[in-house]
């Protein structure tokens, strides 16, 4: 069925095409760039990558890692330690919760303490009253992209300094949070957090990679993680200068993205048995919900297809803490070049065929 659809709006989200066509644009960009050999992450473009990050941020300084997964954990111990506390404040949603196998558990001995409601996103009342670090993901992806209004996030910020406790973003998806936030840019998105967590392959589709910023001791000591988990790889590219061509490509299409993401779902309105959550999307994603089973929602995805020929994702997320099905949408380049009438339609075409089951 995917592949009869002439429009799939399924992982990867942009137009790099085959690893072999990527690769040839990886290396037209190096060449561009003047970027040459790299040895165990003393390069060039490192360097660049690492300083590039570190001001955008507004953050003293930053380290690449060749996974978020590792990143975040190196944080979390980081903190912990240095607070002589080893709780981990974690959100029900958090991917350390549901997607990492317990690493920061059985890698670095934490003990996760779960704060806040699965369906809303992170307060200043839902931080734990002790906690050696607590991460906050900005945007929460299992609820569609949501994020607290701005009066909030400042609001968990102080809270966090009056129980004298570091906070951590998983910033994952960091990329369209000025969008959600107009006015606010990312240092003073990122001002209050003790560490911020970036991916290069979520949503600017790099082939891979993460990036740790902070203060210079902590990322000093995140680099020495680094090598002691394997992480410092003989060779980083393609990831790195990889990374680097999809920041100038398309960091300034951000906006665009949330424009079209916003224009979908307003689009697409009420539908009985379907909702989008959030129902104005603040970044570049949301999340269809429908009112059935794992099963029916995927007949009703295929059916949409069969008759609009637009494939609109490859799995729907259903965790025992939320009742229905979701099925998550971001834009990148595809969608955004793609007719938003299509789109919305087969959304809606789903919504039809649960009205018939």
């Amino acid at each position: 069925m995917k592949a009869r659809c002439d429009l799939d709006l399924g992982f990867p989200f942009h137009n790099d095409g085959e690893p072999a066509d990527r690769l040839e644009r990886v290396a037209a960009f190096m060449r561009r760039a003047n970027l040459g050999e790299e040895a165990y992450l003393t390069g060039d473009s490192v360097g660049r990558l690492e300083s590039r990050i570190a001001e955008l941020f507004g953050k003293p300084a930053a380290v690449w890692f060749p996974s978020g997964t590792m990143a975040q954990g190196v944080a979390a111990r980081i903190h912990c330690a240095a607070a002589g506390d080893t709780r981990l404040g974690l959100h029900p949603t958090s991917h350390l919760a549901l997607h990492e196998e317990d690493g920061h558990i059985h890698l670095h001995g934490l003990e996760p303490v779960m704060c806040g409601d699965w369906s809303r996103a992170m307060r200043p009342d839902d931080l734990p009253e002790r906690a050696g670090c607590t991460f906050v993901e900005l945007p929460q992806r299992h609820n569609g992209g949501a994020v607290p209004d701005w009066e909030t996030l400042v609001a968990v910020k102080a809270r966090a300094a009056e129980l004298g406790q570091a906070l951590h973003m998983d910033g994952a998806r960091i990329w369209s949070l000025p969008s959600a936030w107009p006015g606010h840019d990312w240092p003073e998105i990122c001002d209050g957090f003790a560490s911020v967590y970036a991916s290069f392959y979520k949503d600017l589709g790099a082939s891979g990679g993460a990036i740790l910023a902070g203060e210079d001791d902590f990322v000093a000591e995140a680099r020495l993680w680094l090598a002691r988990m394997g992480g410092r790889l003989v060779s980083a590219w393609p990831m790195v200068p990889d990374a680097l061509r999809v920041l100038e490509e398309r960091l300034d299409k951000m906006p665009a993205f949330v424009a079209r993401a916003r224009e979908i779902a307003a689009g697409v309105g009420a539908v009985k048995g379907l909702t989008i959550t959030p129902q104005t999307p603040p970044v570049n994603m949301m999340h269809v919900r429908l009112d059935c089973d794992v099963a029916t929602a995927e007949a009703a995805r295929d059916a949409a297809a069969e008759a609009t020929g637009v494939w609109l994702g490859n799995r729907f997320w259903h965790f025992e803490c939320d009742p229905v099905p979701a099925l998550e949408i971001t834009v990148g380049e595809r969608l955004l070049a793609a007719d938003p009438a299509r789109i919305i339609a087969a959304i809606r075409a789903m919504g039809a065929h649960l009205a018939k089951a």
